[in-house]
């Protein structure tokens, strides 16, 4: 079981007790990083090992949490070249041993029992993927989960529904903080194959969903995420369009399909984008998922969507 800061009690008689990794995608977030961390390790459930993924960075941020301390309490560093959000995860996660997993930015503060809802939620509803409550660090505002709103899949998030913590399903777990099972994980390829940052929680949750998933929201599990106009490291301007033209391709048809490519056309180095994204490996891509699919994207839409 997940460490706890009393001491823990038994599983239930013939039960496996839970564990819980986290992984940290980092590139460049400074005394962000570290006030992260102190957040998770104040909570009344900490993870049972935290995997920093050091995605190319070059300020030094990820030093500290090689010390003693931080070693002791399970914090491993594991440094890549800079490959993007989704391909840092799924580094943290071929390193993790917990049966859950929850991801997290590296510019979010944990309320106290925020790991301790997710851990339950998985253990009590273990074919999921969870959304927590997260709500502006300098704001007002909260969400719990979100849904797609156009062609651009621009996403509009859902406020946390009012009365209880029971989870309840949702379109979309954003990715700022999502939760699953490792082996659920695993089961569903993990993240694709995405450019720096953007929309690698939307063809996730479309994915999990597709496959037979719960996509959950958990709004008793409530974060601080620093919502920021620019990260703190240079995008290439490519990697939005390029990612949603991956998403097209793997998991649409026809006019909706067609719809989200001419989105493409306009931005910025469009035709090579478009080149780029039909001469990958979308087809593979597209097959795996069709390979899990139990549910048709179409009924997604029909279900969730505010875009028809």
């Amino acid at each position: 079981m997940s460490r706890t800061t009393s001491p823990p009690g038994q599983a239930p008689h013939g039960t496996r007790a839970s564990t819980v990794s986290l992984v940290i995608s980092t590139l460049d977030e400074g005394a962000e990083l570290h006030a992260t961390i102190e957040s998770v390790y104040g909570g009344s459930v900490v993870p049972d090992e935290t995997i920093v993924v050091d995605d190319g960075g070059t300020d030094g941020s990820c030093a500290l949490l090689e010390g003693a301390r931080w070693r002791a309490r399970g914090v491993v560093v594991h440094r890549i070249r800079r490959s993007g959000v989704a391909a840092a995860r799924n580094a943290g996660a071929r390193l993790a041993r917990g049966t859950h997993l929850v991801f997290l930015d590296a510019h979010c503060r944990l309320e106290r029992t925020c790991l301790a809802h997710l851990r339950s939620a998985l253990d009590a509803g273990p074919n999921a993927v969870l959304a927590p409550t997260v709500y502006d660090a300098v704001g007002t505002s909260a969400g719990c989960g979100a849904r797609l709103i156009d062609a651009h899949l621009r996403v509009r998030w859902l406020p946390p529904q009012p009365g209880g913590t029971a989870p309840y399903a949702v379109p979309l777990a954003p990715g700022g903080c999502l939760a699953v099972r490792r082996a659920t994980f695993h089961r569903l390829g993990g993240f694709g194959a995405f450019r720096e940052l953007g929309l690698e929680d939307v063809d996730f949750s479309i994915r999990a969903w597709r496959a037979g998933l719960d996509v959950l929201a958990v709004p008793g599990a409530r974060l601080a995420h620093r919502f920021r106009p620019h990260p703190p490291y240079r995008l290439t301007g490519t990697s939005r369009a390029y990612n949603l033209a991956r998403i097209a391709l793997v998991h649409f048809d026809g006019a909706r399909r067609e719809e989200c490519l001419r989105k493409v056309i306009g931005t910025t180095r469009a035709a090579e984008v478009l080149v780029e994204a039909f001469t990958g490996d979308w087809e593979a891509q597209r097959a795996a998922v069709e390979a899990i699919s139990v549910r048709p994207v179409e009924a997604y839409f029909e279900r969730f969507a505010d875009w028809r």
